[in-house]
């Protein structure tokens, strides 16, 4: 498989998965793939305890917004990880991004609109897999 089908393939599964995943679901990878305190940081969350009874089921606080984020954070997450691995998702969320004018991927996910936030989170997931 070529370089450019194992990214289109990565992106395609991580948009799929994204959206047909249940929230437990997806916070159980970010979790497992990232660590409780990037999820929670990336999330906007302070409390590591939060994030986990959102995973047992418990109610998101946030409603749409804070589910758009988790969906945001699996999506660009997954799509870095099945070409780099674990650690470069870790990296590529704490670490400043020129595509996104300096700031880590994570804060962006955080701080700005959830459905701005994915859009210029994606743009910037897509300058590392295609370089």
């Amino acid at each position: 498989m070529s370089r450019a089908e194992l990214v289109q393939r990565a992106l395609e599964a991580a948009y799929k998965g994204s959206v047909s995943q249940t929230a437990a679901v997806k916070l159980t990878y970010l979790q497992k793939t990232l660590g409780r305190r990037l999820t929670a940081a990336a999330l906007g969350v302070k409390d590591t305890r939060t994030v986990q009874s959102w995973e047992r089921g418990g109610p998101i606080r946030g409603g749409d917004d804070q589910e758009h984020r988790i969906q945001a954070l699996f999506r660009a997450t997954y799509a870095v990880t099945e070409v780099f691995g674990p650690a470069v998702a870790a990296a590529f969320l704490r670490g400043s991004n020129p595509a996104l004018d300096g700031k880590a991927p994570l804060l962006v996910l955080a701080d700005e609109q959830p459905g701005e936030a994915e859009e210029r989170v994606m743009r910037a997931v897509d300058a590392l897999l295609e370089a």
